[in-house]
């Protein structure tokens, strides 16, 4: 918008200064260093639109990018606990305590569905974390959930 202003008063000026002047080879002088400042500055004002639409179809890539990284991904358990591990990271400690606690809770229900109570202690008996425990009993319902999904899930 600076660049625009600018053609548009020096546009002003040298119209001016036409027209104070008698002289018609002047006058025309003018309209030619006129079309000459538009035609140097277009080329200047489209390059920094071009790069604004690169930079935000960047800034929406990136923010897709995130959006996805914050979701679970139980395709391994490896990759369970790193997105997991990486969702945590985005969230506040507050936000932290209600995921695991939302966690918990879906486990402790699934537990009662597959295996009960027992097998559940028999897990963390054996030594399992809570990941591995939460992975092996709701693996293929966390898939793809965020933290507000595994929240509402968990209600």
């Amino acid at each position: 918008m600076k660049t625009l202003a600018k053609i548009t008063t020096l546009t002003a000026a040298l119209a001016l200064a036409a027209c104070g002047s008698d002289d018609n080879n002047t006058s025309q002088q003018a309209d030619e260093q006129a079309a000459a400042a538009t035609t140097e500055t277009a080329p200047a004002e489209d390059s920094m639109m071009e790069q604004a639409q690169a930079i935000a179809s960047t800034a929406a890539e990136k923010a897709a990018e995130v959006a996805e990284a914050l979701k679970l991904d139980t395709s391994s358990l490896e990759s369970f606990q790193s997105s997991l591990t990486a969702m945590k990271g985005s969230l506040n400690d507050d936000q932290v305590g209600q995921l695991t606690s939302a966690l918990g809770s879906l486990a402790k229900n699934s537990a009662g569905e597959k295996g009960g109570l027992m097998g559940a202690a028999k897990n963390l008996a054996s030594g399992k974390s809570m990941e591995e425990t939460v992975y092996e009993t709701l693996g293929d319902k966390l898939d793809g959930l965020t933290f507000e999904d595994v929240l509402n899930l968990a209600k």
